[in-house]
């Protein structure tokens, strides 16, 4: 019997080189070396290549950085955005970088592309309308930078940049956005945009404070916002851009998609400005017939308006990525509008509570403690009647404010106002003649609130057709008419189920309201709660068209 060599098997020599491998210094352990040998220079080992491309010197008082960008030398790679994305660890469908084409008119027309970023705003519109202080402009560098660790994900900074800059995160719950890889300027490093351009497309400058002047429309590219809503620090340089300025037509002017609906918003701003609304016309029908504020109309109309603000601002925090950091929310109080809405609702509602309280004290089914005696004065309760409207006005106010000093021309200060205010406007007579209908209390009028809201419903909708829902008109602007093709194409359902609500709820008040006395109390009250269910869900409707049809001016290359 013969015995063969032993053989040296493969995986010998595998695990052997592993073991090897290890034996060696990791890549901390030769750094730490290097340090030690004084083998490290204070400049990164690829300055050579990008020193041009920065400043020479620190920002002094009364300079920032910015970007510049060289269009002529821009070929539309898109290696700035994979280095950005890559460095930053960005989602799959997140970019802080973009890049998009404009065809410069003329005999033979040229294709040129344009590489944004956060422009870093002297007036920044993030900076302005968050909430919590999630933002801080850098007072030696002008680096607007996003604090992840403040941010609610409220995501209204998406709304006031003018620039769609901020990217929410569903994964963080929180927005970010582009720092001009702060942390590499400060050692002299070049951000990651300005290293990965093969052509040095990308430059970053010192730009001086407020010198640069802004013309009424002047934009830093075709179809780009106005510069002068934030005063953006950028700018793009090379003969392309002179001839973009005057003969540019970006590749995606004309593309338009629904924006977010932001549903539980939609439903908390239709939810308070009807208890608004409530309150409103319960008063003013007070007023005229002489009724005290003791009355069980005023009792049931309180109450109503309470249920629906703690309804609305219940379903308010689904909008908020980070629910539990909402109670920074007054932060911002000086300068966003989101702020002051919501401490004005929060007061409101506790007003609100404190007012259905005391008018409902009589009806207690047992004797209120001694202490209590004052309070159930109704100077008490009309005095914080009053109190609580008063505030619920200057919320309603609020809230419209949020959305007007985006600057979204279809947004503007009289349309928003009038939908908002509608909506309480509207709603008011018809719950009213809802509450008459339940409590019994003067019968006779009820007939004459149904048709009044039956009135109001159908020129609220009338109005909404004019300006959205029908058809294009000639004197339409340019962002109306994109507005109403958004609605047609994108959004015919929505649309549709808006029209079928606002008729039926106006049929249904103008029926009972006619019908009257021809009909048993039972009845009406049956048709009247059909119709406010319709009512409601008509202006829901109306609310999320509000968010998803709007259109507005946007940088090239926004839409990915």
């Amino acid at each position: 019997m013969t015995t063969s060599a032993p053989t040296t098997e493969p995986e010998s020599d595998f695990i052997r080189q592993l073991l090897d491998e290890q034996a060696q210094l990791t890549a901390v352990e030769q750094f730490s070396a290097a340090s030690q040998a004084g083998q490290l220079t204070d400049d990164p080992a690829q300055a050579r290549y990008y020193q041009s491309l920065l400043p020479a010197t620190q920002p002094s008082p009364g300079q920032q950085y910015s970007f510049e960008v060289d269009l002529d030398a821009c070929s539309g790679c898109k290696a700035c955005v994979v280095a950005c994305h890559t460095l930053n660890g960005l989602e799959e469908d997140e970019s802080w970088r973009r890049v998009g084409a404009i065809t410069i008119g003329g005999p033979e027309p040229e294709i040129r592309h344009v590489t944004t970023a956060c422009h870093h705003c002297e007036d920044p519109g993030c900076l302005n309308g968050c909430p919590v202080m999630a933002y801080e402009k850098d007072p030696l560098t002008g680096i607007v930078r996003h604090l992840d660790d403040q941010c609610i994900g409220c995501k209204y900074c998406t709304m006031t940049c003018p620039y769609e800059v901020p990217q929410y995160s569903s994964r963080l719950g929180i927005v970010r956005k582009c720092d001009m890889c702060q942390q590499r300027l400060s050692v002299g490093e070049a951000p990651a945009c300005v290293q990965a351009c093969p052509n040095e497309a990308i430059a970053i400058r010192l730009v001086d404070i407020q010198s640069k002047e802004f013309p009424a429309g002047e934009r830093l590219a075709p179809g780009a916002p106005v510069s002068t809503l934030t005063r953006p620090s950028t700018s793009y340089v090379g003969a392309a851009a002179e001839q973009m300025a005057s003969a540019g037509t970006p590749h995606d002017a004309m593309l338009d998609t629904p924006a977010e609906s932001h549903w539980p918003l939609a439903a908390m701003l239709v939810a308070t400005q009807i208890s608004v609304g409530i309150l409103v016309v319960e008063r003013t029908a007070a007023l005229v017939t002489n009724s005290t504020a003791s009355s069980f109309t005023t009792q049931t109309a309180t109450l109503a308006a309470l249920i629906l603000c703690l309804v609305g601002m219940g379903v308010a925090p689904l909008h908020l990525g980070q629910p539990l950091r909402a109670w920074r929310v007054f932060l911002g109080l000086k300068t966003s509008w989101l702020s002051r809405e919501a401490v004005l609702l929060g007061q409101y509602a506790g007003l609100l509570a404190l007012t259905t309280t005391l008018l409902w004290m009589p009806r207690w089914p047992f004797d209120a403690p001694e202490f209590l005696s004052l309070l159930s004065a109704p100077w008490v309760a009309n005095l914080a009647l009053g109190l609580t409207l008063a505030t619920g006005l200057a919320a309603l106010f609020s809230s419209a404010m949020i959305y007007i000093v985006t600057g979204r021309l279809l947004w503007r200060r009289w349309r928003t106002l009038l939908r908002f205010l509608g909506t309480a406007v509207v709603a008011g007579p018809a719950w009213l003649a809802g509450l008459l209908a339940f409590t019994g209390e003067s019968p006779q009028s009820v007939p004459w609130w149904l048709l009044a809201s039956a009135w109001l419903v159908g020129a609220k909708f009338t109005w909404e057709w004019t300006i959205l829902l029908g058809r294009e008109r000639e004197t339409d602007a340019e962002t109306d008419r994109r507005s109403r093709r958004l609605v047609a194409r994108q959004l015919p359902k929505l649309k549709w189920l808006r029209v079928a609500l606002a008729i039926g709820s106006c049929g249904l008040l103008a029926g009972a309201g006619l019908l009257g006395s021809a009909i048993s109390p039972s009845l009406t009250a049956l048709v009247i709660g059909i119709a406010l269910l319709l009512l409601t869900a008509g202006e829901y409707c109306e609310r999320l068209l509000y968010f998803s049809s709007v259109v507005y001016d946007r940088m090239p290359g926004a839409l990915r």
